[in-house]
């Protein structure tokens, strides 16, 4: 099967790099609450991060909670039920590859890290150094909200 997707989107869209992603946010938020993050909670990092427009309004320090950013950019909101549903396979693809190369664990109570993912300012470029702090960030905010909550506030169902 040939892959018809333009450089950038494959780029994006390399399970390596969803890895990458999902590590930082696992990462960030079992740092921040002590406690592995909910796999589900997995299912929201990539959609709120990948996406161009949802990144670039994406808040650089957790200043804002999840709830009063959504408040402030009802568009993100309602665009992201179909960009998650669009995202879930890769999202799958993207964790299946975290755990064979040992970048998350997979436990009863959650994704845990077991070591930290390389530093964003160490990334090769400004997109993915970018994509990788706004994936620790949406990792703060998932560590503080429950799931279920999470995807309510989002619009989708678990």
């Amino acid at each position: 099967m040939t892959n018809h997707r333009v450089p950038e989107a494959r780029a994006l869209l390399n399970t390596a790099f969803g890895a990458y992603l999902l590590a930082t946010s696992v990462h960030a938020a079992t740092k921040k609450a002590n406690r592995p993050l909910p796999w589900p909670s997995a299912f929201l990092v990539l959609p709120l991060v990948l996406p161009t427009d949802t990144r670039k309004d994406l808040p650089t320090q957790a200043v804002y909670s999840m709830s009063a950013w959504l408040t402030e950019h009802p568009q993100h909101q309602a665009a992201f039920a179909p960009r998650a549903a669009a995202l879930t396979d890769y999202t799958r693809a993207s964790l299946r590859t975290a755990v064979r190369h040992h970048a998350l664990e997979v436990t009863a109570a959650g994704l845990h890290c077991p070591r930290p993912p390389k530093a964003a300012s160490q990334a090769p470029n400004e997109e993915v150094a970018d994509c990788a702090r706004r994936a620790g960030l949406v990792g703060r905010w998932l560590a503080v909200v429950e799931p279920a909550l999470a995807f309510n506030l989002l619009g989708v169902r678990p």
